[in-house]
């Protein structure tokens, strides 16, 4: 009976009263993936797309499969014009329901405006490093090094002054960049810079392992192939390099 109640109020326009409703419903049974998504769309209609994207992950949280989550993660991240993110929940979506051909559209359509939203930006106009990594992100993705390596570039300059994870993050990333140019030099230096933030990070030392192969410094390389084995374990890149580097420096000796 509630349920119906619930559904007439959304309906007939009535959000405010279907928003209550739905909440009153969250606090009996709070496990409930329907009610959180529910409440989700009804959000969205009043154009309280943050609130539509909260219930939407929380709907996600308790059903990870059920494809309605991830669509309405996708209608709310729409909204609030984070397209490269809406792009994914609709990818996710259409995983549990490839045929689905209202999901296929807000997909192009996503895809359509992260396309725009990147070309109309440069990265001198962003004040937000996390932007310019994804965008840079976007461009790598879609093989252009030259404008990755800049939005990259901007990402580390907005955050250099107090360096972090993400600024070693995009240290790496650049240094992609600058492998795929062939830019080795370029990837050392890079690679180099990250592992100075985050003296962890295991890709920053697969990173310039793989450049130090390309510049035929074989025990450098080894060295940073060992290091990502004792990093991360069971990364068949690394063992596979350390072989053979380590056969490359034997044979140099």
């Amino acid at each position: 009976y509630q349920r119906r109640v619930h559904g007439e109020c959304f309906k007939a326009g009535r959000y405010p009263e279907a928003i209550k409703f739905y909440s009153q419903a969250i606090q009996l049974d709070p496990t409930n993936e329907t009610l959180y998504s529910n409440r989700a769309a009804t959000y969205s209609a009043t154009n309280d797309h943050s609130n539509a994207l909260k219930d939407a992950q929380k709907c996600v949280e308790l059903k990870p499969t059920w494809v309605k989550g991830h669509f309405r993660m996708g209608v709310a991240l729409f909204k609030l014009h984070r397209f490269e993110e809406a792009v994914r929940a609709y990818s996710k979506a259409l995983e549990y329901e490839p045929s689905n051909e209202d999901i296929q559209a807000k997909h192009n359509e996503a895809r359509s405006a992260m396309k725009k939203q990147v070309q109309g930006l440069t990265p001198g106009r962003v004040t937000d490093p996390l932007e310019c990594k994804k965008t840079g992100n976007t461009q790598f993705k879609e093989g252009k090094y030259e404008e990755a390596i800049a939005w990259y570039t901007r990402a580390i300059e907005l955050s250099d002054r107090s360096p972090n994870e993400d600024t070693a993050m995009c240290y790496t990333n650049r240094a992609a960049c600058y492998a795929q140019t062939h830019s080795f030099k370029q990837v050392v230096a890079d690679a180099s810079d990250a592992i100075a933030i985050h003296p962890k990070y295991s890709k920053a030392y697969l990173r310039r392992a793989m450049a130090y192969e390309s510049l035929e410094k074989w025990q450098k390389a080894c060295d940073d192939y060992k290091m990502v084995m004792e990093l991360d374990p069971g990364t068949s890149l690394a063992t596979e390099g350390f072989r053979r580097a380590q056969k490359f420096a034997k044979e140099t000796m």
